[in-house]
């Protein structure tokens, strides 16, 4: 038994011309449908790269306890001066005439 139609396609015989309306129809509902699938992995990427940001920054606002730094605390600095105190200046006593 013989279920595809004469065409050969199961459309029975449409003639060339539906027949290439048909194929091309297909290829752009296929074309739009891959680009439709990547449009929402980028929105989907987008929105989670956002999102996570608004969540770190939302937990770094609204924690209790301080983070913890990344860089270790400057270390204590000595409060002894480095350089010697300049000594007082006197006026030099004028020349005798």
């Amino acid at each position: 038994m013989d279920f595809d139609g004469p065409g050969g396609f199961g459309w029975g015989n449409l003639g060339w011309g539906l027949h290439l309306f048909w194929r091309l129809s297909t290829m752009l509902g296929g074309f739009l449908l891959v680009v439709a699938v990547i449009a929402v992995l980028i929105l989907l990427v987008r929105y989670l790269l956002v999102a996570t940001k608004a969540a770190q920054l939302y937990v770094a606002a609204h924690s209790d306890t301080p983070p913890s730094p990344s860089e270790p605390p400057p270390a204590a600095t000595d409060s002894t001066p480095t350089k010697p105190a300049p000594r007082s200046r006197t006026p030099k006593t004028p020349p005798a005439d």
